[in-house]
């Protein structure tokens, strides 16, 4: 199993017609950014934002549903229900929301752990990601590229910049792996492997995705914000490019000069899984 260089650079050639600029705008339109922002804007407090989703993030996993609706459903509940004792109060909601059902369990002890290693205290206003990245994994007994840590570092990073905070993240953050990211390595080309064993793959599928970051220029954590969404647009519509693009947030899609680049770039994120034709096909 290894990395195919001539997807690379298939995947790299259409992210030229994307700026750093853009894939910032693009990240702007994210769904899970603007659940932050309305969060922020909500609470008022970066400090305690920071943690309630530092702590959603590492319960991220094995939803019930889908991840924006996952998300959509945390604001709206501590927008509605600001914390007083963040652990216990973020222990009820876990136990409450539909989203996270499966393995309730095992994330309530998850939220035990981060309590008992003080994270709530030690992330409330902490600017340095790359000491979040740390605490978070040290904490959690994790490695560092473990999927739920590099996500909270990256949605903690999506925090800083939906509340005005100036910070940046470790250039060295990878792409946290999931189902959706590891669809898209399969469905791009860049490793021959089913999803389900390129889940159990995260490193090599993380080499993958770095090699693209390096040679297009755009970091990881941006690059993980223009995969989600397109890779959820793309699932949703069954790997039919333009129905994918008519899915996209309407921000990206207000960007009249950089749809063709878009869906140039969506394209090449699914050779393997797209019909022959013009529009698209199903998931093969």
């Amino acid at each position: 199993m290894e990395v195919s260089e001539e997807r690379v650079l298939g995947i790299v050639n259409a992210l030229r017609g994307l700026s750093i600029g853009d894939v910032l705008a693009f990240e702007g339109s994210d769904p899970q950014f603007l659940v932050v922002k309305e969060l922020c804007n909500a609470l008022g407090d970066p400090g305690l934002v920071s943690v309630l989703v530092a702590m959603n993030s590492i319960v991220s996993y094995m939803l019930t549903g889908r991840g924006e609706r996952h998300w959509s459903y945390f604001s709206s509940y501590f927008s509605r229900n600001k914390p007083n004792d963040v652990c216990s109060d973020f222990k009820r909601y876990v136990m409450n929301s539909p989203y996270l059902a499966r393995g309730r369990g095992a994330k309530v002890s998850r939220v035990e752990r981060f309590c008992r290693a003080n994270l709530h205290v030690k992330l409330n206003g902490l600017m340095d990601l790359g000491e979040a990245w740390r605490l978070l994994a040290n904490g959690l007994g994790s490695p560092m590229n473990n999927k739920t840590i590099v996500f909270a570092v990256k949605m903690l990073y999506y925090v800083h910049r939906a509340c005005g905070v100036n910070s940046k993240p470790p250039v060295d953050l990878p792409i946290p792996v999931d189902y959706r990211i590891a669809t898209l390595t399969h469905c791009s080309g860049l490793i021959k492997a089913d999803p389900r064993v390129l889940m159990s793959r995260q490193s090599l599928v993380q080499e993958a995705w770095g090699w693209v970051s390096r040679l297009s220029g755009i970091p990881q954590v941006n690059l993980d914000a223009l995969l989600w969404v397109l890779g959820g647009a793309l699932i949703y519509s069954g790997f039919n490019v333009e129905e994918a693009l008519r899915k996209l947030p309407r921000g990206v899609l207000r960007m009249q000069d950089k749809v063709q680049a878009y869906r140039r770039l969506m394209i090449e994120l699914s050779v393997n899984c797209v019909s022959k034709g013009a529009g698209g096909g199903a998931l093969g």
